[in-house]
């Protein structure tokens, strides 16, 4: 059976505020929580064969660093 997982952005940094929204990359908290997302997702084995992101700075960030220990997985920014 094929599973679906939807995961939102980790937290994202305000320190701009005159920043686009979508160039907006993640803090300091977001940078630490992103690759515990990816762990909790791991023990509790949902690793996906692919990983679709935004393409907004945040978001790409989040995959990445979520994904960054699973060599094999693919990502691809949509």
């Amino acid at each position: 059976m094929k599973t679906l997982l939807l995961m939102r952005h980790a937290k994202s940094s305000w320190a701009d505020p005159g920043q686009p929204d979508f160039e907006r990359p993640l803090n300091e908290r977001g940078q630490t929580a992103a690759p515990l997302m990816g762990r909790f997702l791991r023990r509790q084995s949902l690793q996906p064969d692919l990983v679709i992101s935004s393409p907004a700075e945040r978001a790409r960030q989040t995959a990445a660093l979520a994904a960054c220990s699973k060599s094999s997985e693919r990502l691809k920014n949509g």
